[in-house]
């Protein structure tokens, strides 16, 4: 992926997909939290929610993928605050208080360090992972070509990456 992201490894940093976590079932890019281009192809429906050019070209959309668990329980939001908060129609539980099922959840998403937790979270239920896809993925010369046709077919646009730049079509033109 160096070709995808050079600019990572000026900064030291590797380029890799992240297993899936979070109760998400699809790989993420380390670097830009892109969907892994193979699994976004592999989803059976989902539409395009473009972002916008800021960059001169449309470079990234959103989707909302079906959770694969849609009655598995997550950490849905926290506070660090010193006192639950207010104006809000869910339940928050003191971390110190947590259950050692709830405490496995919030570990499990992520919300546990030693050096510092938050004070209060609450849980729900997704029925959908929201994603995003940087279409700069669609340039790597290792992605398997059917995957970049589904993408591409399904999003409406189609790319060119060569030398350094970037040209787009409405998919199938």
């Amino acid at each position: 992926m160096s070709t995808v992201h050079p600019e990572a490894a000026v900064r030291g940093h590797t380029v890799a997909w992240s297993e899936p976590r979070h109760g998400e079932h699809f790989r993420r890019c380390s670097w830009c939290g892109s969907i892994h281009p193979a699994d976004l192809a592999a989803e059976g429906s989902w539409l395009p929610e473009w972002a916008d050019q800021k960059y001169g070209w449309p470079h990234k959309f959103y989707v909302d993928l079906a959770n694969q668990d849609p009655e598995r329980l997550y950490v849905i939001g926290s506070s660090w605050g010193p006192s639950v908060p207010t104006g809000y129609t869910v339940e928050w539980f003191a971390w110190d208080a947590l259950t050692p099922e709830q405490l496995e959840v919030a570990r499990r998403d992520g919300y546990f360090d030693r050096d510092r937790t938050p004070s209060f979270v609450y849980f729900g239920t997704r029925p959908k992972h929201h994603a995003k896809f940087y279409t700069i993925h669609l340039s790597d010369p290792e992605l398997d070509e059917a995957v970049k046709r589904a993408i591409e077919q399904r999003s409406g646009v189609a790319f060119d990456f060569e030398d350094g730049r970037v040209r787009w079509r409405p998919a199938g033109a």
